[in-house]
């Protein structure tokens, strides 16, 4: 395993730290918002908390939270990109309540919405073409843009913690 300068290892971590907060917020929300939740409000729900976890996991083995292992980091790249398309069909007019935290911005901004997702979905293959090589370094910049991505979506697009 390649390791960078202990300065590289301490961004790293400190980046991954950073970026870590949000996603243990949302797991954390996920869980408490899906009680009640049905139908497609449910299913994206879920695929939501599905994408966070494989950012986690990568996020977790690029830090060295957890030792890096290239497959893993490509199955999660990959399940993430799958979980992307799942999720881009899963915001049909009308899908909203109390339960969600999509804001109405997304049915009255949809050309805003769609390009954020196909920003993301961009974001993730380069991901997945980074993870492909076997070299987390490779990953580091393509993760973050992951990352930012996300954040972009969500601040557009979802509702503040009630």
């Amino acid at each position: 395993m390649k390791r960078g300068s202990s300065r590289q290892r301490t961004r790293a971590t400190l980046i991954a730290g950073i970026m870590a907060i949000p996603l243990a917020i949302f797991l954390g929300e996920a869980a408490i918002g899906h009680e009640g939740a049905t139908g497609i409000i449910a299913a994206r729900m879920t695929v939501m908390a599905e994408m966070a976890k494989s950012m986690k996991a990568i996020g977790e083995s690029l830090d060295g939270r957890r030792e890096f292992n290239a497959g893993a980091a490509l199955a999660a790249a990959r399940a993430l990109h799958q979980n992307c398309h799942i999720a881009s069909e899963q915001f049909p007019t009308g899908t909203s309540d109390h339960h969600s935290r999509a804001s109405p911005a997304v049915w009255e901004n949809r050309d805003g919405f769609d390009a954020e997702m196909t920003r993301f979905d961009a974001a993730v293959k380069s991901l997945i073409v980074a993870a492909e090589t076997g070299d987390a370094e490779s990953m580091r910049a393509p993760f973050r843009e992951v990352g930012r991505s996300c954040s972009s979506c969500h601040e557009r697009f979802r509702l503040s913690e009630r």
